[in-house]
């Protein structure tokens, strides 16, 4: 067991606990150590602690031994049962360190300890795998004064998420090391500057001053979703020496982006000015299930160059990129350097190809081509965007912008390489399209060639609704539309007629038949108006929708298209008119009228707007206002009459002042020996107010309580006020502006102004004379006294017999016995008296002791 050993135990220089799913709630668990193949403390088992309670001893199952530097990498496997859902904490503890770590205090006797998070849990999906750490810093070393890079070539098989930190050692029950007195960062000892890449994990010490042992942390913590699911720590040494081998160098290069199918060859590069360098390279890539990437490691004197090779399939395309470690060694005698280069490939779904887009009636029908059958991807679906007309045409695969930020909507998804796009689509707009592919790890392909086409004009297209009337019972709505110039007579023959239908707001659904028109052997024949009587156009807007039919069967429908409802929001000495319509025109801008004056019927145009909304200023308060809006807009398709001009119903509405005045500025001065506070503040009426009439004050009398309501100053050109008579003049106070009535608006509160006391005066005399010659008769503090809430007297006889006790500030003591009452004799009496002070932050105590000299005789 562990304890037979510690005496010998200063061995350990790095570990780690990594782990993975094995079934159920039962994982397995790989701890890797690195340790001194010539120490004493040798463990063939190492005790590990689940986080839910239990322990056991878990065996070493492989030795790989590095008799060059004297250390070895530990291998030990055990598996765990857990009992449900839940966050445990795995640790396993060793004691001791490695002797002369510069960075830790006494570290012989530090013990050494090494961790990971398991969550449990049902909300994040399939149960999580820890991170993989491809390489094992056993062990790890640095020139003096060159910049060193490392990195643990870890990749996470689910694909998750990984930020990279580091953190103080762990010690004794795997707490962290206190920092500054136990622990301290590497480069805070030993010089230069040390920091790690949160994304790819590279560890860098820039030029280390300091030659010997150090041990590091980095925390490892997982991600799926944006939540945090995990985390593994890994402690490591890295040895500072003298030498003046210089590292071998990795010519970089810019990251790459590569398409599902597409045969990838990449070349590495690294040289070296005098030793061999091995050239090989780690990362997830390479550990992929199904077909891995390839990259053959290769040496060579001074210079090499080495391949990676890959061609990825379908379903490793992911949203994430995959990450390359290239590794460069030298085999230089004094001391093996290493440089590193981490490269980034993103798998990207190829495009899909030839879109189509058909005009098919009142639909739009898209045909691609079935999607790279040769790359036999599985497990997919089309996605497709629209939006009126684009300006967009290709964006880069590679670094793409997405349709929603090209103005497109995804409005449909199919799994076959068609879609008929029925959605309510209008004559007059060019409607754009694109397509993509998502698979089921949510990687979604690089957008298609945008393709637009409009509808042929071959369904009618309304192009009024306006109202006539504004009434809650006898509202009218007129409604026109324009006959279909392109429809095809061979294909669809005469009788024409219409159908209209309504529904109530801006309901598209209009499933309400109000008129059928008579019939016609000529489309142009047929009436292309309705006039729709008895609406509530008052207080909500109708939508309507205009059905062909040829020879008895349907031909197309326009699309729906509502009035245009006109609400407002009053405030003060204004309203804010706000509208709305639904319609498949463009409206291009709209025309504001209001009634002048008021009940005439006479609307007069006042301003234009291109927004649908409007603020109507300087207005007179309680007053009513009426206003129309008039919307004027058209279709792009030629044979549509242009301008469009369509009503609003009437609406009025009364300015009322809901705006409360801005807040006044306080000061704040004071008297203690007047025990008087001074409140002065600004008029908002001389700045950004011009309705202010009154003032209310709030005050708390100490520091942190809630203000509450003092008083109101009802003059706005009085801004001063006095607040006495309190015995203190202590307290918090703000202000706040009320406007006129009705309206009665208050600020918001002002800045908050404090005062204190000044420091409390209480004193008492050390002799009086309670002889009943009616002259100091009675023992009471010197006057005056101030900002005294209460006190605690007690007075004592030379016996320490308790005589007199008080609460009372005044005291007013007879001198008799408290007891008793019967007086007390002549003599030196001792008082101790606590007096609690009125401060600004609270009661504050502060204690007396003296003696108090009674003299009776007369």
């Amino acid at each position: 067991m562990l304890h037979a050993l510690m005496l010998h135990a200063t061995h350990n220089r790095a570990g780690s606990i990594t782990y993975k799913h094995i079934s159920g709630n039962t994982y397995e668990f790989t701890i890797k150590t690195c340790t001194k193949s010539s120490s004493e403390a040798d463990r063939d088992e190492l005790e590990i602690k689940w986080g839910d309670g239990t322990l056991d001893t878990i065996a070493r199952v492989s030795i790989i031994a590095s008799p060059l530097y004297d250390v070895q990498e530990n291998v030990y496997v055990g598996t765990h049962d857990f009992t449900g859902p839940g966050s445990y904490i795995i640790s396993v503890e060793d004691p001791n360190r490695n002797a002369g770590i510069v960075n830790i205090s006494a570290s012989v006797d530090q013990r050494f300890c090494v961790q990971s998070e398991l969550i449990i849990s049902p909300f994040i999906g399939t149960p999580n795998n820890s991170v993989i750490i491809e390489d094992c810093p056993c062990p790890e070393f640095a020139c003096q004064n060159l910049t060193y890079c490392y990195n643990l070539s870890a990749f996470d098989p689910d694909g998750d998420s990984l930020a990279y930190s580091l953190v103080p050692c762990r010690g004794e029950d795997c707490l962290e090391m206190a920092i500054g007195t136990i622990y301290n960062y590497p480069d805070d000892i030993g010089g230069g500057a040390m920091s790690i890449d949160p994304i790819s994990g590279t560890l860098c010490w820039v030029n280390p001053v300091f030659v010997g042992e150090y041990n590091l942390a980095i925390k490892i913590s997982e991600y799926r979703n944006g939540i945090y699911i995990g985390a593994v720590l890994l402690d490591m040494q890295l040895t500072v020496d003298d030498c003046n081998n210089k590292p071998p160098l990795i010519e970089e290069k810019p990251d790459t982006c590569i398409f599902v199918g597409a045969a990838t060859s990449i070349p590495f590069s690294a040289n070296d000015t005098e030793d061999n360098i091995s050239l090989f390279a780690t990362g997830n890539v390479f550990s992929l299930p199904n077909n891995p990437g390839i990259f053959t490691p290769v040496t060579g004197l001074m210079n090499v160059t080495g391949f990676f090779n890959w061609t990825p399939t379908c379903d490793q395309a992911l949203t994430t990129d995959y990450q390359i470690i290239i590794h460069a060694e030298d085999d230089n005698a004094e001391v093996k350097l290493s440089d590193l280069f981490t490269y980034n490939i993103k798998v990207k779904l190829p495009p899909v190809e030839n879109v189509v887009v058909t005009p098919l009636g009142g639909s739009m029908q898209l045909n691609w081509d079935v999607y790279h059958p040769s790359l036999s991807c599985a497990d997919f679906e089309y996605k497709i965007y629209r939006r009126i007309d684009s300006v967009y045409n290709y964006s880069e695969c590679c670094d793409p912008m997405l349709p929603i930020n090209m103005g497109f909507v995804e409005i449909g998804r199919s799994e076959t390489n068609t879609y008929i796009d029925n959605d309510l689509l209008s004559v007059g707009n060019k409607y754009c399209y694109l397509v993509t592919i998502i698979n089921d790890k949510g990687v979604e392909s690089c957008i298609s060639e945008v393709v637009c086409e409009k509808l042929k004009f071959e369904v009618p297209a309304i192009t009024n609704v306006s109202v006539l009337v504004t009434d809650v019972v006898n509202g009218i709505d007129t409604i026109f539309w324009s006959w279909p110039k392109l429809l095809n007579q061979v294909n669809f023959p005469g009788p024409y007629y219409y159908e209209l239908y309504r529904n109530n707001n801006f309901d598209i659904n209009t499933n309400t038949l109000i008129y059928t028109t008579s019939t016609a052997s000529a489309i142009e024949l047929v009436d292309t108006f309705y006039v729709d009587l008895n609406r509530n156009t008052n207080d909500q807007a109708y939508t309507y929708q205009v059905k062909l039919y040829s020879n008895s069967s349907l031909v197309g429908t326009s699309s729906p298209a509502s009035s245009v409802y006109l609400s407002s929001v009053p405030n003060d000495n204004q309203l804010t008119l706000n509208w709305t319509e639904n319609v498949s025109w463009y409206n291009e801008y709209y025309k504001v009228y209001k009634e002048v004056p008021t009940g005439s019927g006479s609307f007069v145009f006042i301003d234009s707007t291109f927004d649908q909304t409007y603020t109507d200023t300087g207005l007179v308060n309680l007053q009513t206002y009426c206003y129309k809006i008039l919307s004027i807009g058209y279709y792009s398709e030629n044979g549509i009459r242009s301008p469009l001009e369509n009503w609003s119903q009437t609406h009025c509405n009364i300015p009322f002042d809901y705006t409360a005045p801005c807040a006044p500025i306080v000061a704040i001065d004071g008297d203690c020996e007047k025990e008087e506070t001074y409140l002065t503040w600004t008029n908002p009426n001389n700045s950004c107010s011009d309705d202010v009439v009154k003032y209310n004050i709030y005050f708390a009398p100490f520091s942190g309580d809630s203000l509450t309501f003092l008083t109101t100053i009802n003059n706005d050109l009085d801004t001063f006020y006095i607040h006495k008579d309190r015995g203190s003049i202590a307290g918090c106070y703000y202000v706040t502006a009320v406007d006129s009535l009705p309206y009665n608006n208050e600020s918001v509160p002002s800045n908050m102004v404090c005062m204190d006391n000044c420091d409390g005066y209480y004193a008492l005399p050390n002799v009086f004379t309670p002889n009943g010659n009616s002259v100091n008769d009675l023992y009471h503090p010197l006057l005056p006294i101030k900002f005294v809430e209460s006190i605690d007297l007690k007075v004592f006889n030379r016996y320490g017999d308790l005589v007199h006790q008080s609460n009372d500030p005044m005291i007013n003591w007879d001198g008799t016995y408290m007891s008793s009452g019967t007086p007390l004799s002549d003599g030196v009496y001792f008082y101790v008296c606590k007096v609690n002070v009125v401060k600004l932050a609270g009661i504050t105590p502060i204690e007396l002791n003296g003696t108090i000299t009674i003299f009776n005789s007369k």
